[in-house]
Order: C-alpha cells, then structure tokens, then sequence
C-alpha cells in the first residue's frame, strides 16, 4: 500500500512538473508548486550529453563581448581594426524614460543612455547583434551593421549599466539558451523599500521575454539599484548590487517570487561596508555605500571595488572576505586585471583628505604593501563629483600580448582630461597619498589632454584610444611609438621585452553631439558605438 501511494505521489509529482514547465516556455503565468521546476534537469526528456555540451559550446562561442569591458579580466574594449575617422555611419533612437531624483525623489526625464551603458556583441548566423540599455527603460537588440532594432524588453526604470550575455548552463530550449542579464534602477513607480523592487532581470536573447527578476534589500545604502556588469564563473553568475552586497545566483533554477518567479540564490557575500563608512559616507536618504562597479577575476578570488571605501577580494565560490584594501573615497570604477595580475584602479576625491586619481594595486600582497603607484588628478569637479575619476582605467595589455610597446594605462577625469601614463616607469618624486598622510611613487605621465569631465571609460584597442565627456564629442586619439634611437618627440619609456620607445599621444579625429556622453565605447571591426545623452545611439567610424 505505501510502494502504492509513493508512485502516485511521484507520478503527479512528474506531471506538474511537465505542466510547470511547458507554462514557462509559454509564457503564462507560473503555478507556485511547478515553478521551481523549469530547468533542464526537470524536463522528463534529457538529450544525450554531446548533444548539450555541442549546443552549449555553440551558444558560449556565439558571444563574442559579454560584459562590461569584455570578460571577469576588465581589459578589453572592442575587436580591431580600430576606425581612423568618426562619421555618422547610422544612429538609433533610444529616447526618454521617467526616473527619480536622488536630490528630493521627483520625477525627472532622462534622454539615452550613460554611465555605464557599454554595448555587448553576440553573433548569430554570421550577424553582430548589439545589446544596450537605455533611459527609455528599455533594453534593446539591434542589427550592428544597419542599426535595425529586432526587440525591445521593458524594465521600471532607466537602465544605466552594461548587460551581460551568457550561455545558460542548463538551457531548457532555443529561448534560454542564450541569457542576457541588465539591471536597472530601482523602479520610476516605487518607494525605496518597496517590496517589489526587482531591478536585475534575465531577459531571453532570441525574443526579450524576461525569464526572471532578482529582489534587491533595503540596506543603510540610499538606494537599490543595480549598476554593476555580472559575471558567470562556472554555472554561477556573480552580481554585485548598490545595497553592498554581491550575489552568487544559479541562473538556471527559478522559485515562485510575488507574481514572478526569481534565480535561486547560492550565495551571499558579507556586508561589504562597516558601521564607520556608514557614519562617514553620509548622503541623502541614508549612506554612500553603493557597489556600482563590476567584479573583476584572477584565479579564484572576485575583486569589487565599493562605494563604501574599499576594494575587496572575494574567496570564490562562498564569496568570503579574503582581502581588503581601504581607501576611504568612493570608489565607482571597475578594475582592470593586467596581464601579470595587478589591479589598474580609480578612486574619487569623495570623503577623503588627498586627491582622487588612479592607482595600481598587486592583491598577492597584503593591503597596507598592496600600493604600487598613485596618479592623483587636480580637484575640480563637476555635479556631485568633487574631483578624481569615477569611469574605468583601460589599459593595452589585450592589444600588447607579446610586451613590444611600454604597458600603458588611459583615464578620465571629472577636471577635464584624458590622461594617459605608463604602468611600470615611476616618475622622479613621489606623490602625497590619497589619505593625505605619506607618499606613495607615481607613474610618468605620457599625455594630458582637454575633453570635457567625464565618468566614461575610454577604450584601447591597438594605438588607438576613444575617450568621450561632458565636452559633447567622441574622440579619436593615436599611440604614436618610436623607436628611441631615432629621436623624435615624446616620452621615453622601456617595453617589456627590453626596447625603448619614445611615445606621444595625438588627437585625431572628433564627432560633436547633442549632449554630454556618459557611457563607454565599444570599438568594433572599424566603428565606434556609443550612446550619447542626447538621446541616440551612435554608430562612427570610416565611410
């Protein structure tokens, strides 16, 4: 009678499962007892194992730049040639969304896209297909080569961030096969500690339909958005939120969530912030302790950069604390890892003594030996930002494998300029820390040059650096090496490989927009693409 009862329970068990899951690929409402069942491994009917791992490798090769700055590296901004003009080749209507303002919560209008709003790139059947966010709320996906728009997917605010493209580990269909993960903020329509705040979604690639949305918690932090790039490391996604945690969900699995269904969480990173930032971090509506860059990787350890004053290292898979380095600032940029392991970081003037700027950091080493070098910037700001860089570092590891130009490093800054510096060569005298106490060696400057404050990243690929700001414009600049024994203007500086180059840094090519640009560019096969505040999306390059 028991052995009786068991299969029944089994049979139905089975068959809600079957029901759960058909629901899901359609797109109907989940029942609560079936949703926890839409994965792979639910489905009755299991293909054979080469089949799944072909159809996977197919779906991780098709994504060819999934995330902010390329990959868990953070280094690599586009596939080369790189363009030698800026031409308007096509440009795409993002339009307007309504968001809250931080100041007084208000509604206001925001055009385009900003900060960080990069483009990522799949290929399908030979075709570049770009997807971005924009502050119309929408995410799209757009023909890279004729600026089509093939889907829009709705969110409840303007999404700022960069999105991030995986394959899913445990696909059900052609649907899911391909994931693409964005967040938002908070949501136009909701009160900060409104349950129902979701801003980090998982939308299909093939048709946009959301898959699944994660729930951000009220924390001292004043907000609960989700700025941050995700990273897939293994068949985890890693996602940092503004509340000051970073989360390890399965993005295959899903359970009922209110009238949603929502990623089963794996793991959970400690409070990254202390009961002092919070007190010093002082900001409307609560404390400044917002993560909005993305995690980086080397090895087994996650490095996030946070708000709160620190860069931390993150054991992976559990997500514990293993390093901590404290600058005290707000710390927006993601850092870039070189190719012999440093951290390429910026830090902003907010909340501390000294300067903000750029710095490089070695983790194999405690946090108080850690510093390598500091760059700090001249303290004039623009809106919120008191002076130092919020964007990104890029540096030329990707586009100088083989160490035959001098290791580089490119940043902008909110007083206006592109810097340009080296990453090995120290200059003469040191530089008063970022705490204002001590100094600390400081690299030689290889160029500076006007365009605006910015918080965007500029991107490096080959001698080629696109930087864009608050000036209005897109602009190219050219890496000019020569050989030192010939002479000729520029910096000295050593490559790796034992040459010496004298380097100069030219301006090259300009294109005036609207409005302001915020988000970095991508440089891909000889265009630029970028969105801009005045409300469009920018395709440049040589006609």
């Amino acid at each position: 009678m028991r052995l009786a009862i068991t299969l029944g329970f089994l049979v139905a068990l089975f068959a809600a499962a079957a029901w759960g899951l058909s629901r899901f690929a359609s797109g109907a409402a989940p029942a609560p007892a079936a949703v926890v069942k839409t994965t792979a491994t639910a489905s009755p009917i299991k293909p054979a194992k080469p089949a799944i791992d072909a159809a996977l490798e197919a779906a991780r090769s098709s994504i060819v730049f999934g995330s902010f700055l390329g990959d868990g590296n953070r280094r690599t901004y586009g596939q080369g040639p790189a363009p030698k003009s800026l031409n308007l080749i096509w440009k795409v209507k993002l339009g307007s969304g309504k968001t809250r303002r931080k100041l007084d919560d208000k509604p206001v209008s925001w055009a385009g896209n900003g900060w960080t709003g990069q483009c990522t790139v799949v290929n399908e059947a030979g075709r570049d297909y770009l997807l971005v966010g924009a502050y119309d709320h929408n995410l799209r996906r757009i023909d890279a080569l004729t600026g089509n728009v093939i889907w829009t997917s709705l969110f409840d605010d303007v999404i700022k961030g960069t999105n991030t493209v995986f394959a899913n580990p445990h696909p059900t269909g052609d649907e899911d096969r391909i994931i693409v993960a964005a967040g938002s903020r908070r949501g136009s329509d909701y009160k900060v500690g409104d349950p129902r705040i979701a801003p980090f979604r998982a939308v299909s690639f093939a048709t946009g339909r959301e898959l699944w949305r994660f729930p951000i918690p009220k924390t001292p932090q004043y907000s609960q958005d989700v700025d941050s790039s995700s990273l897939l490391v293994d068949d985890t996604l890693y996602v940092p939120v503004e509340s000051g945690y970073v989360y390890g969900l399965d993005p295959s699995r899903t359970q009922p969530w209110l009238d949603w269904v929502s990623p089963v969480q794996r793991y959970r990173s400690p409070e990254l912030w202390t009961a002092a930032d919070v007190a010093t971090h002082k900001d409307i509506g609560g404390a400044n302790i917002a993560i909005e860059a993305s995690v980086s990787r080397i090895g087994s350890t996650l490095y996030q950069p946070s708000g709160a004053g620190h860069i931390y290292g993150l054991r992976l898979p559990d997500l514990r604390v293993v390093w901590d380095y404290r600058t005290g600032s707000d710390i927006d940029g993601t850092a870039a890892v070189t190719r012999d392991n440093k951290l390429v970081c910026t830090i902003e003037k907010q909340y501390i003594a000294g300067h903000g700027g750029a710095m490089m950091l070695d983790p194999s080493r405690p946090p108080e030996q850690a510093t390598m070098w500091y760059f700090p910037t001249p303290d004039h700001g623009i809106g919120e930002w008191a002076g130092g860089s919020v964007g990104s570092a890029a540096i030329n590891d990707e586009t100088n494998k083989d160490g035959s130009r001098p290791a580089l490093a490119a940043f902008t800054s909110v007083d206006g300029n592109l810097y340009v510096v080296s990453q090995d060569t120290m200059a003469p005298k040191k530089v008063p820390r970022f705490d204002g106490t001590g100094a600390y060696p400081t690299p030689v400057e290889v160029f500076h040059g006007s365009i605006g404050g910015s918080i965007s990243t500029p991107a490096f690929v080959g001698d080629t650096i696109v930087a864009a700001g608050y000036g209005n414009a897109v602009e190219l600049f050219r890496v000019v090496y020569t050989p030192a024994a010939q002479g000729g203007s520029g910096v000295e500086l050593p490559a790796r490989d034992g040459s010496r180059w004298k380097v100069a840094v030219k301006r090259v090519a300009k294109f005036k927009a609207g409005a302001g640009f915020e988000a970095t560019p991508l440089v891909w096969k000889g265009r630029v693409y970028i969105g801009c505040r005045d409300g469009w999306l920018y395709c440049l390059g040589d006609k």
